[in-house]
């Protein structure tokens, strides 16, 4: 369930984590716009409380809160997904030779092994 309104002290922490870490960095330029605009306007004293600018925010908090971990896991997820997803559709692949894999794939070490390598 989404928040009912934020407040100035739910966007500077992240804000700060994110500088720190330096995922403020890798926001597209509207993006970092819109969170110094809510910060300034909550600054005062004032909530947040639009449905679609807190949806907006959440997700921008979500990506400065985000770590190197978390990073290379979603990119091992991802891949992981796309080789089940292949491997179902040609059954004569590589799952035939290691049936093994499909049980690697829901491993989450495994997962972020996957995450870690430079496929493409």
């Amino acid at each position: 369930m989404l928040a009912k309104a934020i407040c100035y002290a739910d966007l500077n922490a992240p804000f700060r984590r994110g500088l720190r870490n330096g995922n403020w960095r890798k926001l597209w330029f509207l993006d970092k716009a819109l969170f110094r605009a809510a910060m300034g306007y909550a600054k005062h004293g004032r909530s947040i409380v639009d449905g679609k600018l807190i949806e907006k925010l959440l997700g921008l908090v979500a990506r400065l809160k985000e770590t190197k971990g978390m990073r290379i896991f979603k990119r091992g997820f991802k891949r992981a997904a796309e080789m089940l997803e292949k491997g179902e559709e040609n059954f004569e692949g590589v799952f035939f030779w290691a049936p093994r894999l499909k049980d690697w794939l829901r491993d989450p070490d495994y997962i972020f092994w996957l995450g870690m390598g430079r496929w493409r």
